[in-house]
């Protein structure tokens, strides 16, 4: 019956990984599609707001379909389509809608955009009919750069009503084959132990089991960084028979440095940094004798005089010298020493180095990949609250600070002032040269605002072509300062490879508390102060100006 225990431990091993790995792959694909359909919901949002704003709130479309011409309205429904490539069918239907702008809601796995139709200044829409717009969820997501889930009509709910199917399983290759390799090895280690008869050998095996299981426990506590590489060394001196001592080198760029020590000074070692063309040659005979290590590397005296002091170069009777290896990149050396005997490692403890090595190997990989699913949440993170065009904060985004900063503003019983800022001549940047450049001109201007307003102060781009700004503690003198900088940068001419664009805007002011107290009232009040000023032909109009 013994000779069937590595094969139960092997499989029941495979079993634990394969649970450990679905189980947190479960987690984190549960975790992301929470915080993507959150962000997915913001961008079809934002996406509807575009269209809205582009097309439905215009005087032209508002007239055509309140004197009911149709063809005409059919004529830029087409222009839609190809300006907003993901929409596939726009109609006009006969009812009035119980909403302000826009409705979302989906269909067979398409998103139905409900639009009212306004005039330029938004002071009256088409009561008797609405225009719907049918979205191809799927694009858009596409479009977000997600590649994990894909919309279907059937499968889990996401947002607006949509389902989604994930486009690959839980668990993934990476997790079945390093559960099969482990597995593997831990059949292999187990089935060498059974073999050998020693006591010492079966020590070492069992010690080489426990150092793993305390090198997993270690990591997925989420410990990792310069103490991982001190336990991971620790272990390895633990496990490998005669090993004294050790070091281990991280390869950073295109060199290789000390990242941990036992027996030596470490703070001394990190001082060296080992060319590619050295390690390789360094790696080309595992096991060194005494010999090796005193004729290596002569041609630095630098480095030969840190490794002597600090390295202990010249007590050296026998060295290890294994690669951890991702793929065909080494991205980790363990150096392991005896002090006693030139015949210390085997090839044996060679063996038990590499099995050790591999296994090393692959929480580094998981590390690797665990790294680029924290980098892509936090761009999610930051697309989250930001425009991508421009950079600024996005709608939600200024909603959320401006909140804050108001409330600031009235404990600490200071002025605020909220700007909304309307680009002139920018409609005809992209009726004339397309979308393309009408971005890269917003990108610019993002840029310009970023640098015209103060660190204190709250801006952002709340879609199309309009921004809004909340300065805080700002008195007049200090907000005629400030829009006269507006003015300058907006105003500078903007040259983009061989074309020259000039933009003006048009700025409505409304005063914290003077004009009102709520942010959404402050946002209205200053669009409409903006208007005004649009209307007479001024750069900027307050809200007390407006009413009167």
């Amino acid at each position: 019956m013994s000779k069937f225990i590595p094969l139960l431990v092997a499989l029941l091993v495979f079993a634990v990984l394969v649970t450990i790995f679905y189980l947190s792959a479960k987690v984190h694909f549960k975790s992301y599609v929470q915080e993507l359909g959150v962000f997915f919901a913001e961008s079809v949002k934002d996406y509807a707001n575009s269209v809205s704003l582009s097309y439905f709130q215009w005087s032209k479309m508002y007239e055509l379909l309140s004197e009911d011409r149709l063809e005409e309205a059919s004529i830029l429904f087409e222009e839609l389509k190809s300006n907003f490539a993901e929409v596939e069918e726009v109609k006009i239907l006969n009812e009035s809608g119980d909403f302000d702008y826009f409705k979302i809601d989906s269909k067979n796995g398409k998103l139905h955009m409900y639009f009212k139709v306004y005039n330029d200044d938004l002071s009256d829409f088409v009561s008797s009919k609405t225009v719907l717009a049918v979205v191809d969820a799927q694009k858009l997501l596409d479009k977000s750069g997600v590649s994990q889930i894909r919309i279907s009509p059937t499968g889990k709910e996401f947002v607006y009503g949509l389902r989604y199917k994930p486009n690959k399983s839980t668990l993934d290759s990476f997790s079945i084959l390093s559960s099969v390799v482990i597995a593997l090895g831990t059949f292999l280690a187990l089935q060498m132990v059974r073999l050998r008869v020693n006591l010492s050998r079966e020590r070492t095996f069992r010690k080489l089991h426990e150092a793993l299981t305390q090198i997993s426990e270690y990591y997925l506590k989420g410990q990792n960084g310069e103490r991982l590489y001190q336990l991971i060394l620790e272990k390895a001196i633990e496990v490998v028979p005669n090993a004294q001592a050790g070091s281990v080198l991280l390869k950073k760029q295109d060199k290789h440095v000390y990242v941990a020590a036992v027996g030596y000074d470490l703070g001394e070692l990190s001082k060296i940094e080992y060319p590619e063309s050295v390690q390789k040659k360094w790696l080309e005979k595992p096991i060194k004798k005494k010999s090796d290590m005193v004729l290596f590397n002569r041609e630095d005296e630098k480095t030969l005089e840190i490794l002597k002091k600090h390295g202990r170069i010249e007590e050296i009777m026998c060295s290890l010298v294994v690669p951890v290896q991702i793929g065909k990149e080494i991205v980790l050396t363990f150096n392991l020493e005896n002090f006693e005997r030139e015949d210390a490692f085997d090839e044996e403890a060679l063996q038990i180095a590499k099995l050790f090595a591999n296994y090393v190997g692959m929480v580094f990989l998981r590390m690797k990949q665990d790294e680029q699913i924290m980098q892509q949440q936090r761009m999610m993170e930051y697309l989250y609250n930001h425009d991508p065009l421009t950079g600024l904060f996005n709608r939600r985004a200024f909603e959320e600070y401006g909140e804050k900063l108001l409330t600031l503003a009235k404990r600490e019983r200071k002025k605020a002032a909220l700007l909304f800022l309307d680009l002139r001549r920018f409609k005809g940047v992209n009726d004339k040269y397309g979308h393309e450049a009408g971005d890269l001109v917003l990108n610019v201007l993002g840029s310009r605002f970023e640098k015209a307003f103060r660190e204190s102060d709250v801006v952002a781009r709340f879609g199309g072509d309009e921004f809004v700004a909340l300065l805080y503690d700002c008195d007049r003198d200090s907000l005629t300062h400030l829009l006269d900088r507006v003015f300058q940068i907006v105003e500078e001419p903007i040259h983009l490879d061989d074309k020259t664009f000039e933009i003006g805007v048009n700025i409505g002011v409304a005063i914290y508390p003077d004009d009102a107290q709520e942010l959404d009232q402050l946002i209205r009040l200053a669009d409409m102060a903006m208007y005004y000023a649009k209307k007479k032909g001024l750069k900027y109009a307050m809200v007390s100006e407006a009413e009167k």
